[in-house]
Formats: C-alpha cells, structure tokens, sequence
C-alpha cells in the first residue's frame, strides 16, 4: 500500500505472505538509504532465567557467519559497498542495519537478509562467549552501569524486564548452543521482523528484493507479555562503596506506557522535570553546582513504564540531593506546570523530531518504531500536533496516573550507607 499524506510525505506498505512487514519512506533528495532488520525480540521476551542474555549474544552471532559467509566476508563484502553497518540489540527489540549510497541497496539488502540465517557454530559460539563476559565485565567496571543494571533488577524483581541485556556471566558460561538456536528458530521468523528502508530507493524494486530474499522464510512466535507491571511497594537498594568518591543515585517509579493516551504529556513532564538543559532539576540542583549531573526523563515500554530520576554527586551533598529531587517532583504535581515551560519543552522535542526527518537513519528507525506502536506509520507533522496539543493538565494528570511518590524504588553506589544517605529523606 502507499499512503501519500496531505504535506506530501509518502508511506509505503507491504506484507509477504509468510508474514514479513515492509515499511517504506522515500527521500529523494538524498543520496544515501538506510535499510534495516528490526526483530521484534529482545531481553525482556527471555522468560527463562537461564537464557539471560540470549538476545545480545545471538546479536553477536549474526556477525560470524551465514550459510555462505564467513565472519571475514561479511565485513569485506560490506566494505566493498562502502556500508556503514552496525546493531544493537535492548530490552524490546534487535536491529541489524546499514547505510549505503543508493546505488548499493541491492547488495545491502541481500547481505543483511543472508544474515538472518546465521549458521550459529558451536565454536563460533564458545568463542564468542569470552567476548560476552568481557563486555559484562566491562560494564560492572563503571558505576553507573552497575547501578543502573541494579535499578532495573530491584524494580522489576522476577519480571523478564529486569534480566539485563548483556545477561550474567553465569548465564552466558552456562548456555548451551541448542538454546539460542531454539530462541532464534522462535523469535527471529518472518512475521516477528519489519524490514524498514528510508532514503533512496524504488518502492517496487524493494519488495521485489524481499521476495526474492525472504520469501522462504518460516513463520513462528509472535508478540510477547505485556500486562503493566509496578513494584508493590517502595525499594531501598544502597551499595556501598568506599572507594568511590561520588554518590550515584537512581529514583525509579510507575509511569505511563507507551501506548498510553498521556504518553506525550508523560514525555514533555519529565523534560521540564529534568532534561539535561532548562529543567527545573537543571536550574536548581546541577546549576548550582550540587551535583555533577541531575536529570530525569520517563522510559516508556509495550505495556508498562518507569519515570526515572537520577544524580551524581559528592557524598557530602549526596542526602541533600537525594532529597531534592523528590522535592521537584513534589512541587510538579502539587504546583503544576507553567505555559512558559511547557512551552521550552515542546520546542526542545519539535526541535528534535525536525532534525531527526532530515536523516534516513533516523526516519529508518522510527518507521519501525512506529509499526511496533501503533500499527501504522506516523509523519512528523502528525507528531508535532500531538505534542503541541498537551496542556499543563495534561502533564499533571499524566504523571499523577501512578502513584510515583509511594511506589519508589531507590538504588544507589558510593561511600554512604543507608543511613548516611536517606539521613534528610522527607
């Protein structure tokens, strides 16, 4: 289907018969296509404690061969077009994409679809193990990542939410290859996976390519749980290290999912609480040279959401600070929003979305994005409108939708203990 909108933009659509999605946004002005695989998979579909971190890890494994590629082609193949490639892998999704000139899509788009069939060898995978376990090993070596990979545990406890993208060393160690092969003959089947292109390109020749390539592709497990999800009370997490010299601190609470009417509202009322330029927590705790950094934002997932706050600070000025960022948020819901801030933050978002269209990698990404959300795909004029429409009811409804204040899940890393750090907590 193509879908050509009142401003001119255009929307292309199309389902293989096994399943697969193809979105489409030409850019004729550019010379350049970004192509990609977006897998709707990722590490909170790892129900299985003992597959933590299978997402990331077959992300790896993609790269080290296909039935008629080894490692070393992949990447030589992919330099002769002169491609950026890349992936990344979070907590809802797995996407493997490229840049190219216009000219080389075609090449682009065989390679990365041979890549969806990984050969998954059983030395590439006990090779690559080593590999995984370094990169844990580097992200526990800095602290704020283990803080925030302890946050996310505390908060989500058993749910699947709470298994950390890179997974544990034990259960990366103990994972047999027979796992990820079932994980990937499940998650990684063609009516799990959006094929998603923005730039240069002919609408027709695309979907000619993916039936060429993709045609054969099996079908399997879709979707994935998605009830709301919140602590049933607060959580205090404090780990104490004496050999840090600042304190890091993490404040996470229910907030709107993304799907949720209030979501945009949601989104601008964590701008003014705490983006990184003009928020109320910018102005009063970091410009005041309180804490290194202090922010906030909401983090909206399928079916569930968290409104974190966070800062970095002396242990000196650690309870205070602690104390004063559930102050801001206190004055927020009970004072409210002003027009003129409101105002900062939906230019700052507009600001973002305009200089997001003017890339296909970004236009990439948000079709997909989109598809996921809501099941068709969105212009930037029509997001816009929806941020320009919110008021500052809107905001305040939104983030008293959840009880933040009562169900808060504290987790922090520095020299202080529980004592010394909540000492000045309301």
């Amino acid at each position: 289907m193509t879908e050509t909108t009142a401003n001119g933009t255009v929307f292309h659509t199309h389902t293989l018969s096994n399943g697969l999605q193809i979105v489409g946004q030409p850019m004729p002005d550019f010379e350049s296509v970004a192509v990609s695989y977006y897998v709707r998979t990722g590490s909170r579909d790892e129900y299985d404690p003992a597959i933590a971190g299978v997402s990331h890890f077959l992300e790896h494994m993609v790269f080290k061969g296909t039935k008629t590629l080894d490692w070393q082609d992949i990447t030589l193949e992919f330099n002769k077009i002169g491609a950026e490639i890349n992936a990344f892998t979070s907590h809802e999704s797995t996407v493997f994409y490229a840049r190219v000139l216009g000219e080389y899509l075609d090449r682009a788009v065989e390679l990365l679809s041979d890549m969806m069939y990984p050969r998954l060898a059983e030395e590439d995978f006990t090779m690559e193990k080593e590999v995984i376990v370094n990169e844990i090993a580097r992200s526990e070596d800095q602290p704020y990542n283990l803080a925030y990979r302890r946050m996310m545990a505390d908060y989500f406890g058993e749910h699947s939410l709470g298994h950390d993208v890179l997974g544990t060393r034990e259960s990366i160690r103990a994972m047999h290859i027979d796992q990820m092969r079932n994980y990937w003959n499940r998650r990684y089947a063609a009516n799990n996976l959006i094929l998603a292109v923005a730039g240069k390109f002919d609408w027709d020749h695309i979907v000619e390519l993916a039936e060429k390539h993709c045609s054969d592709w099996r079908t399997g497990e879709t979707g994935r749980e998605t009830s709301h999800y919140e602590p049933t009370h607060s959580i205090h997490d404090i780990m104490v290290d004496p050999n840090l010299k600042q304190q890091i601190m993490l404040i996470a609470m229910p907030a709107v999912d993304v799907n949720h009417p209030d979501y945009y509202a949601a989104a601008l009322g964590g701008s003014i609480l705490g983006d990184s330029d003009g928020s109320r927590m910018y102005w009063n705790i970091y410009q005041r040279g309180l804490a290194e950094s202090a922010s906030a934002g909401l983090w909206a997932m399928e079916g569930t959401g968290i409104l974190l706050m966070e800062a970095n600070t002396t242990p000196e000025n650690a309870p205070r600070v602690l104390k004063m960022l559930n102050d801001e948020l206190r004055s927020l819901l009970e004072d409210g929003v002003f027009e003129d801030e409101l105002r900062r933050a939906k230019d700052k978002w507009i600001s973002s979305i305009v200089l997001s269209s003017e890339s296909t990698f970004s236009r990439m990404r948000s079709l997909s994005n989109d598809w996921v959300t809501e099941g068709r795909l969105i212009t930037t004029e029509e997001e816009i409108e929806r941020i320009e429409k919110i008021t500052p009811e809107d905001v305040i409804r939104s983030l008293k939708h959840f009880p933040a204040l009562d169900k808060q899940v504290i987790t922090a890393l520095g020299p202080l203990n529980e004592t010394e750090l909540l000492k000045e907590k309301a």
